[in-house]
């Protein structure tokens, strides 16, 4: 349900049932998962399982402890009545703050807490391990001050989830002092008078506070963590790092572009522009792998930033907002074409959408990276994000080749950007939108967030080799990027084996479809 989208609750019934996607479903289905650190529920041994003398000693206590049971069940009954009237207590001295908006690229989000963080409905302080973090500081103000809960970010980008949750559990503090010092709460759906009290995604898990936990050992996404960090470990990269061809092929790809910029400025000459195009784009691919590992964020600078996106915008919005809600009405990227590309499949689309659109496309794409850069800049005019000196990158390139070859020089830049966009974002427009994709009854029926994830991206060319996929710019692994942020693509291929093997075992179905075909 999205109240962004219609002016009354009432229109769209069928709808609004339809777009409680992952959110409510993982939300559900997650809470129902056992959300102990082992992996199942721990049970006494029968007593026929134990030897004869033990259960015989077993019974003897049974029979001379039933004269203590009527004390025992006196002693249930007050430490039951001590612990309602410490629960109201709590309930009372509970300080309900004001619901506080929050926007990540356009999307709005209540963060429940400014001091807090939640992970599988618990409450955890990170004050002090903020400066200690692997993956910096920023992240972890961004999940708890941006977003409404922190269990997805937790369980996607921690390979090694029970070495994480045993790092958490020090900072862990309970849930009456996060109450007694304050949460907000979301907003009611509606006023009083019945009109509409708020912005953004509603569904009924959130208005149930329901809030995710975290998935036992034997759910499926907790058997591919294991096994694939197994897998980095034995191939010697267990943080799942780059590869030296990996990094050899970035450095080439960023001295070619840096290489076509000049030879452009220099000739100004229209095969100039599209060598330019070409190497932006793959040193667009590198950056969109670079920026989910925090150890080369200054690589994603160099890539993503110099041919006019923004690194520090991708880390919130793609990291944070659109690998965790993933097709879902607060994925940034679901409305990111609209209206010219509707992506949300309980949004009909009109008869110019259906039938002329799919040709206009391509050309809507070649605008695609100044679209970015202008949402991006108006998002930073409203103070939702903040200005860095990278931002100036593209305006520079382009004044300089206006600067050298006026008018002439800014139509070739918009020729090589225009490969640029058609290139790059067809190829992350097949990812989502492919017709598996747009299946929202067997995404909502996923049994945790790894499966959900099989049901909102796309995968072609199986077990293409790392080199032949950058023709696809490595987007052809995407399912197993979603389900790994952190890994590095040059893994995805073996990474892709484990996971249809995996798929097997748990009867999960794993759809594989042709690029010409998508």
């Amino acid at each position: 349900e999205n109240t962004q989208k219609q002016p009354t609750l009432n229109q769209n019934a069928n709808a609004n049932d339809t777009r409680e996607g992952i959110i409510a479903t993982m939300t559900t289905v997650i809470t129902a998962v056992n959300s102990t650190e082992c992996g199942g529920n721990p049970q006494q041994p029968m007593e026929q399982d134990m030897p004869s003398s033990t259960a015989e000693s077993s019974v003897r206590r049974r029979v001379s402890s039933r004269s203590s049971l009527g004390a025992n069940q006196r002693k249930d009954d007050q430490e039951n009545a001590e612990a309602k009237a410490a629960s109201a207590a709590t309930a009372t001295a509970a300080k309900e703050l004001e619901p506080k908006v929050s926007y990540s690229s356009g999307v709005a989000f209540y963060p429940p807490s400014d001091k807090y963080w939640r992970i599988g409905g618990r409450w955890y302080d990170f004050t002090d391990f903020l400066p200690r973090h692997p993956g910096g500081e920023a992240v972890l103000q961004l999940v708890r001050d941006r977003f409404e809960d922190c269990t997805f970010a937790f369980e996607s980008h921690h390979l090694n989830y029970e070495r994480a949750r045993k790092i958490i559990r020090k900072y862990e503090v309970p849930e009456s002092l996060v109450r007694a010092e304050g949460l907000r709460r979301r907003p009611n759906r509606t006023n009083n008078d019945g009109n509409n009290n708020m912005v953004g995604h509603r569904d009924r898990q959130l208005d149930a506070e329901k809030t995710p936990q975290l998935l036992d050992d034997n759910a499926f996404y907790s058997v591919m963590r294991r096994r694939v960090a197994a897998h980095l470990k034995n191939v010697g990269s267990p943080s799942g790092g780059p590869t030296t061809q990996c990094i050899a092929l970035f450095w080439t790809s960023f001295a070619l572009w840096v290489c076509s910029y000049c030879y452009l400025l220099y000739s100004g000459t229209l095969l100039a522009a599209v060598c330019l195009g070409f190497s932006a784009t793959y040193l667009g691919a590198f950056g969109h792998n670079w920026v989910h590992q925090p150890k080369y964020k200054s690589w994603a600078y160099l890539s993503l930033d110099t041919i006019g996106f923004s690194s520090d915008g991708w880390f919130r919005e793609h990291n944070l907002q659109h690998h965790m809600y993933t097709n879902t009405p607060w994925d940034n990227h679901f409305e990111g074409t609209a209206p010219w590309l509707v992506t949300d499949p309980t949004v009909k689309r009109n008869w110019a959408q259906k039938h002329i659109m799919p040709y206009v496309n391509p050309f809507i794409l070649s605008f695609g990276l100044y679209g970015n850069y202008m949402a991006h800049l108006v998002e930073v005019c409203k103070g939702n994000e903040v200005i860095s000196p990278w931002k100036l990158l593209l305006p520079l390139e382009m004044c300089a080749m206006a600067y050298r070859w006026g008018l002439r020089g800014l139509a070739l830049m918009y020729a090589s950007h225009a490969i640029l966009g058609i290139y790059y974002f067809t190829m992350a427009l097949m990812n989502h939108n492919a017709e598996n994709c747009m299946d929202v009854k067997k995404r909502n029926a996923s049994q945790d967030w790894g499966e959900a994830q099989l049901h909102a991206s796309a995968d072609w060319s199986v077990d293409m080799p790392f080199w032949a996929a950058g023709v696809y710019l490595w987007l052809n692994y995407h399912t197993v990027h979603h389900l790994f942020p952190m890994v590095d693509f040059s893994h995805h291929r073996a990474i892709q084996r484990i996971l249809i093997k995996t798929c097997e075992e748990f009867g999960i179905e794993y759809v594989v479809g042709s690029p010409v075909i998508i």
